[in-house]
């Protein structure tokens, strides 16, 4: 019994065939993500626990949703501007409690918090200067 001997270009060939259609091998995966690395509203983090990392995740996916509702807010099928507006009210809740939660944390181990501006200036403080959170 003689063993078949395949090119290297056959033998990816054939796992590229293997492959379900539309789904991207490993190396255009990582390709994609090196170009996207570059772009400018890109964020890049490194997890540091499983907490942040499904955050994270979950981060995502919340932005590729958000931008489906910008696209689908007021329009016929799409959502209302009164549901939509209580999910943005939701939204900001959540990330002012998130904000809080960091800053608590952040206090209790001695680490300098520094809250986003966007999150000052939704509470209603001053823009510039040093960024002060009160705890909740």
């Amino acid at each position: 019994m003689t063993a078949k001997i395949t090119a290297p270009e056959k033998v990816a060939e054939t796992e590229q065939q293997k492959q379900a259609p539309g789904r991207l091998s490993w190396e255009e995966i990582v390709e994609r993500k090196m170009k996207m690395a570059q772009e400018r509203n890109t964020l890049q983090m490194r997890g540091n626990s499983p907490l942040g990392f499904t955050m994270h995740h979950i981060l995502r996916q919340f932005d590729q949703a958000y931008a489906r509702f910008k696209g689908s807010l007021g329009e016929i099928g799409g959502i209302s501007h009164e549901e939509g507006d209580k999910l943005m009210t939701e939204g900001r809740e959540i990330l002012l409690r998130f904000n809080e939660l960091t800053a608590r944390l952040s206090k209790k181990v001695n680490f300098h918090y520094k809250p986003p501006r966007v999150l000052v200036e939704l509470k209603g403080g001053k823009r510039g200067g040093k960024a002060r959170v009160e705890e909740g």
